[in-house]
């Protein structure tokens, strides 16, 4: 059976050195931090050495009773036992904006990211700590064999960059894959918010079917010919696929091809 702590997702960082260099990756402004899933606080310690205030939000209920204690009642410390997934953003938020520092569960990190990402105005910068995976595809330009859905929206709302990557052995109890920590500094949308929804969309559709070519990927929601046109209009040929556009190809495609139904 597995256990509470194994339920919720938590490998705890036991490494100070990359606790450290996650505090030392963020800027010193605004000068405090959103720290989601602070856990016994290896992180949280280094935060509150640099920054004067930090808002932790923690998902376990014993975590986040007993952390303020575990630190020692330190004043800048703010608890909160929500869940990052369900929390409403401007209440996360208030105050700020605040700079994001975390270390992120594997089973929602990515959840988490896509909420705070178009929050530019409440969360300017975040440094997090994710799978190696999930983190190369956050990054990962067009052309990129690594390149999906989730390339597409960190583009569309942050300049990202993978740091450096973290080893199992880093935490307790270890996990079996790798980690690796991001910089997103997060901006306002190139668009208007319907249209940037769109083109979202559009890579959803797409990338379900990523080794087909986009005309035949976006095939249940637009007329292959259609997608042909458009593509042509871009320069682009007819055997381009989803992984080789960037953002401002999908916005432009948004605003050539007609809606449908089958882009939800």
């Amino acid at each position: 059976m597995r256990t509470h702590r194994q339920r919720l997702g938590q490998h705890f960082l036991r490494d100070e050195r990359i606790a450290l260099a996650i505090v030392e990756a963020l800027p010193a402004e605004p000068p405090r931090v959103l720290e989601i899933g602070p856990g016994r606080g290896a992180l949280t310690i280094p935060l509150l050495r640099r920054f004067p205030r930090v808002r932790a939000l923690e998902l376990d209920p014993g975590l986040a009773a007993g952390l303020a204690r575990r630190l020692g009642e330190p004043a800048g410390l703010e608890v909160l036992h929500a869940d990052a997934l369900d929390a409403g953003l401007d209440e996360l938020g208030a105050d700020g904006p605040w700079l994001v520092a975390a270390n992120l569960p594997y089973s929602v990190g990515t959840a988490i990211v896509r909420r705070l990402l178009p929050r530019h105005d409440l969360f300017p910068e975040l440094v997090v700590m994710v799978q190696r995976e999930v983190a190369q595809r956050m990054v990962a330009p067009a052309g990129d064999t690594e390149r999906g859905v989730l390339s597409v929206e960190v583009e569309a709302f942050a300049d990202a960059e993978l740091l450096f990557t973290v080893p199992a052995r880093s935490f307790n109890p270890p996990p079996k894959v790798t980690s690796a920590v991001v910089r997103l500094r997060t901006r306002p949308p190139d668009v208007a918010g319907e249209h940037a929804r769109r083109a979202l969309r559009l890579a959803s559709v797409a990338f379900l079917h990523r080794r087909k070519k986009l005309a035949n990927a976006l095939a249940s929601a637009v007329e292959p010919r259609l997608v042909a046109g458009a593509l042509a209009g871009l320069g682009r040929g007819d055997g381009v696929r989803p992984q080789e556009l960037t953002w401002a190809d999908w916005l432009s495609l948004a605003e050539a091809l007609p809606s449908a139904e089958g882009e939800a």
